[in-house]
């Protein structure tokens, strides 16, 4: 179901009109007509706030949101992050694109910064939205380096959990290539990753067009 589709679903499930949940929400009754009639997808809070009124799990109308406002643009910049994922059976932190280089989850966002013109490194920001959000376990097939540059994380590497902090102390964890690891956000903060080795996948002219936009 689309966005609207679930909206209107639960609404009338509930047995609310659309005057009805607007007041719920706190939002104009037109407001929720936009979202129903006319494909409009609200701001996170609205999100949150609809899927308390509707009686929804809040990540997964979030992720419904996200979906809706994914574009078409290819998701070269991350094809690696993505392509080479190996996660066990409970992770549960997929991205949603939200613009051709940002990737939203309900507990983290994930924003392309540099690729190496050969393809042998990529370099992207991991942020976290508050204290407590985790990306469960998963590996890759390449190593990574984690640095703090905002906040406090913990980064479990196999069994071994490493603290990390922009604060003071230990700025960066490795983890070796094929090792389960997870993050765990001690506050809300932001992590730079960087993914070592050939693991981008440059498609045909990429780097002559991104040279070409930043001429």
């Amino acid at each position: 179901m689309t966005f609207a589709e679930i909206v209107r679903f639960h609404r009338e499930r509930l047995g609310l009109n659309k005057k009805q949940l607007a007041e719920k929400v706190a939002v104009t009754q037109p407001y929720i007509v936009q979202i129903e009639n006319d494909g409009k997808i609200p701001g996170d809070g609205v999100v949150l706030r609809l899927a308390d009124a509707l009686g929804l799990d809040r990540r997964e109308l979030l992720f419904a949101a996200y979906r809706a406002r994914a574009s078409d643009d290819t998701r070269h910049f991350f094809h690696s992050i993505f392509d080479d994922l190996t996660p066990t059976e409970e992770f549960n932190q997929p991205f949603i694109e939200a613009r051709k280089d940002v990737f939203e989850s309900p507990d983290y966002s994930l924003r392309h910064l540099s690729t190496a013109p050969d393809g042998s490194f990529q370099v992207a920001l991991l942020r976290a939205k508050a204290a407590e959000a985790r990306f469960s376990t998963h590996a890759h097939k390449v190593p990574q380096v984690f640095i703090a540059v905002e906040g406090s994380f913990e980064i479990s590497v196999g069994d071994t959990p490493h603290q990390i902090s922009a604060d003071g102390g230990i700025l960066s964890v490795t983890v070796p290539q094929h090792t389960p690891h997870q993050i765990r956000a001690l506050s809300a903060g932001r992590l730079i990753t960087v993914s070592l080795g050939q693991v981008v996948r440059i498609a045909p002219g990429m780097f002559s067009a991104m040279a070409h936009d930043h001429e």
